[in-house]
């Protein structure tokens, strides 16, 4: 085999599956902790099991409880994250629903925003928030990146819910919720905006 035989793969080329994990009380930093390693496997800086340790801390209520804690994680932990070659940035705005989303698609893979929201907006049915969620008053939010649904599709906005309930009728990826503007809106406006820098 010759070196011209050799097609080098980029990170778009293959698919990842990234775990969305579950939590009632730290929405915000899962969703978080997804969209960050979504962005740095675009990169191709994402090695799983290395930083592991660091994007679980947004798993916990307490790193990951509200768009605060996680805001203050991002400033403790950005240093640390530059040094395993992560060229991560966050920035806190207020801004509509489909002017996120909107920026999201154009990044194509290397940008994500959190969007606290209303859970009940998003999961109607009572109960959905489990029975030892108290009138699913859920601190909730949700991630948008660019990821493909399945191997077979191409990339679209995908929509990260790490609580999706327990009635079964919501996913933890899926296309972007047609209740999301008004969720959002309930908080806000408010999100996260995270984006891999050196990149336009």
């Amino acid at each position: 085999m010759k070196s011209d035989d050799v097609v080098l793969q980029k990170p778009e080329d293959l698919h990842l599956l990234v775990p969305v994990f579950h939590t009632v009380n730290a929405c915000a930093g899962a969703a978080t902790a997804h969209l960050l390693r979504r962005i740095a496997y675009r990169a191709g800086a994402y090695a799983p099991g290395i930083q592991e340790h660091i994007f679980h801390e947004l798993n916990t209520s307490r790193e990951g409880g509200t768009i605060e804690k996680v805001q203050r994680w991002f400033a403790s932990r950005n240093g640390n994250l530059a040094e395993l070659g992560y060229r991560l940035q966050c920035r806190r705005v207020a801004i509509p629903t489909a002017a996120l989303m909107e920026w999201v698609r154009q990044g194509k893979g290397y940008r994500g925003a959190m969007l606290p929201t209303n859970f009940k907006r998003l999961h109607p049915k009572p109960g959905a928030g489990g029975q030892d969620v108290l009138a699913d008053n859920v601190y909730h939010a949700v991630g948008l990146t660019m990821d493909k649904l399945d191997a077979k599709s191409g990339e679209e906005l995908v929509m990260i819910d790490p609580w999706p309930g327990v009635d079964g009728s919501a996913k933890d990826r899926g296309v972007v919720s047609p209740a999301l503007e008004l969720a959002h809106k309930e908080r806000g406006h408010h999100a996260l905006m995270y984006y891999w820098t050196g990149w336009s």
